[in-house]
């Protein structure tokens, strides 16, 4: 294999390695064995339709402020691949991952693998030999058949379950819900944050003999307004943190990743309060100031997503006209999500990505938006044309939301640093 640096890397596999969309648990398992990797530490296995991401940052940080040693894998990155494969807060680096990929290439054979497995495989490598004390693997797809789901988890989380890639996992949520529920392993504890549960949901766990810790049953949480509180499981008895701040992110993300870290066996740390108001993940719900405007981003992509981001707006920012840059995948329920957010968003900004073909025509979006809810929406070429626009048209008490797929929040973060540097 010639090539040598991560770019290289990267776009070797996403050329040689960028195949449909293939849930498969085989491919993987067999390189895995290949390889001998068997992990030293606990493994915390997080699914869901949303809420992955804030979910995996909570248990991350309550274990970092205890001294864990903590290997994080998710996906997708916003920048840089890098992101995906975390250590004690710090990103793997370049010769880290091409080691890695070095070691899959040399034992994958004739098998071929996703972008996707390599990844996965290349995360599980390096977690394997820093010999960290806890492996959190987010899912990338469903949950029964990604490729994280090799390795058996100690614990496992569903976040929550919404219709969302219905071609691979099914048209309904229980059909949904089988799939995430996969991740879930028998004897040990598998923490249900959903509270609307599917039907199938928890007798597909009992089935697979998992240990059901479900939210306002097993462990409870109260939410008010400006504070939520929770009592939760752990092995010394109930664990309890009261008057907690709420954030732009959901307690019951937050709390599903609070009962995680305890069915680990681990306990909280004293600042546990102050972590959980303080927590922020790039990309999810994340305000900032750029340009002398208010902005609000979010890789909403989903109308399960869209649904929750609306609430958040109108209890935060309810006064404030709201304008939105917006792309997505080719398949996503954007019509719903235009609904959704119909009485939220008076300007929507539509870019289109020419480099992905999976990125929907902004021409096609505004159809929806002009033709059927007569909504004023504008196309561009570029993101970085999108965001230009909305800035010169905005006001400075305007919210300017930057929402979609990973793709367009990304190429906000490179206009946002070059307009700003």
């Amino acid at each position: 294999m010639p090539a040598k640096t991560l770019e290289a890397w990267l776009e070797h596999l996403e050329h040689a390695h960028s195949k449909p969309i293939d849930l498969s648990l085989e491919r993987a398992a067999e390189v895995a064995a290949r390889m001998h990797l068997r992990p030293a530490g606990k493994i915390l296995t997080v699914a869901g339709t949303n809420g992955k991401g804030s979910t995996v940052a909570t248990a991350n940080a309550l274990l970092r402020a205890q001294g864990v040693q903590v290997g994080v894998f998710t996906s997708p990155h916003i920048l840089s691949f890098n992101e995906r494969i975390v250590i004690n807060d710090t990103c793997a680096s370049d010769e880290a991952i091409v080691d890695a990929f070095e070691a899959i290439e040399r034992a994958r054979g004739d098998i071929s693998l996703t972008y996707y497995e390599f990844s996965a495989l290349a995360a599980a490598t390096i977690f394997e030999r820093a010999k960290v004390d806890v492996w959190i693997l987010e899912v990338g797809l469903g949950g029964r058949l990604d490729a994280v789901n090799i390795f058996d988890a100690d614990v496992t989380v569903v976040t929550s379950i919404d219709l969302d890639h219905q071609d691979y996992l099914g048209g309904t949520r229980e059909l949904i819900a089988i799939e995430k529920a996969g991740v879930a392993r028998a004897g040990a504890p598998c923490v249900v944050a959903e509270s609307n549960l599917p039907q199938s949901l928890l007798p597909q766990l009992r089935r697979i003999g998992a240990e059901c810790v479900c939210v306002n049953a097993q462990y409870e949480l109260t939410v008010e307004q400006a504070h939520w509180s929770g009592t939760w499981q752990s092995s010394e008895g109930q664990v309890s943190l009261g008057g907690v701040p709420r954030s732009a992110l959901l307690p019951s993300n937050l709390g599903a990743g609070v009962q995680s870290v305890l069915s680990l066996g681990y306990d909280l740390p004293r600042n546990a309060s102050t972590l959980l108001t303080d927590l922020q993940v790039p990309g999810r719900r994340e305000v900032r100031v750029v340009q002398n405007r208010t902005v609000l981003i979010d890789v909403a992509h989903n109308p399960a997503a869209i649904h929750a981001l609306n609430e958040y707006i109108q209890t935060r920012f309810a006064e404030k006209t709201c304008r939105a840059v917006f792309s997505a995948m080719i398949d996503k329920d954007t019509g719903t999500m235009f609904a959704l957010a119909a009485d939220t968003i008076s300007h929507w900004y539509l870019p289109n990505q020419s480099q992905n073909p999976r990125v929907a025509r902004a021409l096609d979006l505004k159809n929806v938006l002009v033709g059927t809810m007569g909504a004023i929406a504008s196309c561009y070429d570029t993101v970085a044309q999108a965001c230009e626009a909305m800035w010169q048209e905005s006001q400075q008490d305007d919210l300017l939301l930057i929402i979609g797929s990973f793709t367009t929040v990304a190429a906000f973060e490179v206009w946002a640093d070059e307009t700003e540097n």
